[in-house]
């Protein structure tokens, strides 16, 4: 009976904690966010601190470098994207106005039923505006509201790491002391080589896709492309996607290259560069920062679609290193109920030997021709360590 209510106990706990955490679930993202975050700048706060810098200004710097990255890149990148934005837009009612127009001469069934349901090209404005202009004001609201929310949760990711990165070692010792002291070694190694793990995934693809937006950018530019910044940006996120990033990065490459004023000959040049360039990435780059190789590309991609449909675009940036996560967590906790119980022979090996040692010791004494006192206390010691041993084995 005791061991029944133990189990329901258990159970009702376990149930509890699991409601608990589906309510905070956005509190439980943030704080991955910012776990996520930290793992991948701690190289660099090492190598800071290598250099006999603290801690705290070490992450400070860090901090202020990245900040600076990427407001330089606005500051380059913010006005020429407007204006590609803005072409792009014209672009889209000029293609409009003119399929319009092709389908409505055209005697195809098919094109008289789709021109049916579309609006004629000057009402186009008004129907995208609505009545007295608020779906344009509802758009501008939603996108300004959006904005804010995911300002304000940077701002906490970013708090959040820094509280975890200069207090890791508190965090460490708090957590672990919730466990049986036998674990704690076995779990604290888990933890930092599933934190490394993390990191170097998103070190990896974080230079992967700033690389592919300054190289596709600048590739662009040059073979006439109309609309670089935009394509190369599209490019970058979407090498972001596990297994079919190439896909998607090749088709806005092909596409942006129908959309220019040289066509099909500009599309086909870029959609050469875009496979060479995102090859180099695969084959040269990555493997410097993360092996890829060790872990399941199927597992990443079924976190991505379960992570996408509960929580949208979070959900998407999120998946792939909670997947990795959960891959080294799972090998880690596999080899461990693999392995062979070898602690207590070698602990009775050890007693048996020190055993022999004080009889031989306790002999010599008897006979009178004593050791040297250091002997005793070394046995002292040693005996004292073994039951230490023993009671953490246990």
């Amino acid at each position: 009976m005791k061991r029944l209510a133990i189990y329901v106990a258990i159970i009702a706990f376990t149930v509890a904690a699991l409601i608990l955490l589906w309510q905070f679930r956005s509190v439980l993202i943030l704080l991955l966010l910012s776990l996520m975050l930290a793992s991948a700048l701690r190289p660099s706060v090492d190598y800071l601190r290598g250099r006999g810098l603290p801690l705290s200004l070490s992450w400070l710097l860090v901090y202020l470098g990245l900040f600076a990255l990427v407001g330089l890149a606005l500051f380059l990148l913010g006005g020429r994207l407007l204006e590609e934005l803005r072409l792009l837009s014209n672009y889209l009612v000029v293609l409009y106005d003119y399929t319009y127009h092709q389908w409505d001469n055209s005697s195809s069934a098919v094109a008289q039923a789709i021109i049916q349901r579309l609006p004629p090209p000057d009402q186009l404005p008004e129907v995208m505006a609505g009545p007295s202009g608020l779906s344009i004001l509802r758009v501008v609201f939603g996108v300004g509201q959006n904005l804010a929310a995911v300002v304000a949760a940077l701002v906490i990711i970013i708090v959040l790491s820094l509280y975890w990165a200069t207090d890791r070692a508190h965090f460490e010792r708090l957590w672990l002391s919730l466990l049986p002291a036998g674990k704690r070694v076995t779990a604290r190694s888990m933890w930092q080589t599933t934190e490394a793990s993390v990191g170097d995934y998103l070190r990896s693809e974080l230079v992967q896709a700033a690389l592919a937006v300054i190289v596709l950018g600048i590739s662009y530019r040059l073979i006439g492309l109309d609309y670089p910044i935009l394509t190369a940006l599209l490019a970058g996120f979407a090498w972001l996607i596990p297994l079919a990033g190439f896909v998607f990065a090749a088709g806005f490459s092909f596409l942006a290259g129908m959309a220019s004023d040289s066509g099909l000959q500009v599309a086909i040049l870029a959609l050469v560069i875009t496979a060479a360039v995102l090859a180099f990435l695969e084959f040269v780059v990555e493997p410097r920062f993360f092996r890829r190789d060790r872990f399941s590309g199927l597992l990443i991609v079924l976190v991505v679609l379960l992570m996408v449909e509960a929580y949208g675009l979070v959900g998407f940036v999120i998946a792939p290193p909670l997947a990795v996560a959960l891959q080294i967590l799972g090998s880690h906790l596999i080899q461990y109920m693999q392995r062979p119980p070898s602690t207590m022979p070698q602990i009775d090996a050890l007693e048996e030997r020190l055993n022999v040692a004080y009889a031989a010791y306790n002999g010599r004494q008897e006979m009178g021709d004593p050791p040297a006192p250091e002997i005793g206390s070394l046995l002292g010691r040693l005996e004292n360590l073994v039951e230490q041993t023993r009671r953490v084995a246990d």
